[in-house]
């Protein structure tokens, strides 16, 4: 969300503009010809206002664009001179300042931390905000603006089980029960509090693990869902950064915190990646993976090794029988 507000101008990076040295030499010139009085005063005020000819600099009403955009350099890339001297003075127009933000949302993309890269809009107020907030990507579940059944398995199991039953038990009716028949787990298990136990049993290692990769990334799911992770990146969805009051802006200090965060959180969303795209084609294979889903919460719960005992014993009735 942007304020979309007019900001004071900010003292332009070193040697990206050459200000320095091409204004200086454009007062020079001008204080030459200095007469005290009259046409000749004029005409001094006139060279003086005048751009001097070695100054390369994009039309007036891009010029703050321009400066803002250098300042943010020096302040996400302060090692990178070389793209100080990026040249700004061919800009002509809006699509040309696109461009150039574009190209430094992919750098902050890239090198930093996720951002919103592509710059659609033509306008200056829709290209300005860019420059005084961050376009941040978050990448949390918006779980109250979206169907729970448009996101892939174990998504939908797992927000069910969380929040479906006490929803459901409202209206008098177990509504996980009624979606997952073939899965079912104990009324009282809630996946939100299990974590510690589920990692215990992601740190076993050997055939009988109860959580191999991918699905050790099974706490940090649910931790995610929770918004439980800690994590702005992994706790926030894009409808929650903007209900929650819109975008940071760009500071010394929210760089370097989003960057810090970033680095924590770019590991743990590629495992939840792999867990979410681990069989996820045929319905034999969804199946297959709430099975595991399901044999690593009762596991975490203490009933999975009650509910193996029983189905042995039912496998002993029915031989004898």
């Amino acid at each position: 969300m942007s304020r979309n507000t007019s900001h004071s101008l900010t003292p332009a990076a070193p040697r990206f503009l050459d200000l320095s040295v091409s204004l200086a030499s454009g007062l020079t010139s001008g204080l030459t010809g200095v007469e005290t009085a009259g046409a000749e005063t004029v005409s001094w005020v006139v060279d003086l206002l005048a751009p001097p000819a070695n100054l390369n600099l994009p039309p007036f009403a891009l010029l703050l664009l321009a400066d803002r955009l250098a300042a943010l350099y020096a302040l996400a890339f302060p090692d990178e001179e070389g793209w100080l001297d990026e040249v700004v003075g061919a800009w002509t127009d809006e699509a040309d300042v696109g461009e150039t933000l574009g190209r430094f949302l992919q750098r902050v993309n890239q090198r930093l931390f996720p951002v919103w890269v592509e710059v659609w809009e033509i306008e200056l107020e829709a290209i300005e905000w860019r420059l005084y907030e961050i376009p941040l990507l978050t990448l949390g579940f918006d779980i109250w603006d979206e169907g729970w059944d448009d996101f892939p398995e174990p998504v939908p199991y797992l927000l069910h089980l969380i929040y479906g039953r006490w929803r459901g038990n409202d209206m008098g009716q177990d509504e996980f029960a009624a979606l997952y028949p073939e899965h079912p787990v104990p009324y009282g298990l809630e996946p939100q509090r299990l974590a510690t136990a589920l990692r215990s049993l992601a740190e076993e290692a050997g055939e009988a693990a109860l959580l191999p990769a991918p699905l050790d990334a099974l706490p940090d799911l649910i931790a995610m869902l929770c918004q439980d992770t800690g994590n702005i990146f992994l706790d926030v969805g894009e409808m929650g950064l903007a209900e929650g009051g819109g975008h940071p802006d760009w500071t010394a200090e929210n760089v370097a915190l989003l960057a810090a965060q970033w680095r924590e959180a770019e590991p743990l969303w590629g495992r939840i990646q792999r867990l979410l795209a681990w069989q996820g084609g045929t319905p034999e294979e969804v199946a297959g993976k709430l099975t595991a889903v399901r044999r690593a919460l009762l596991a975490a719960w203490g009933d999975l090794e009650l509910e193996l005992e029983g189905e042995l014993e039912l496998e002993g009735e029915e031989e004898e029988a």
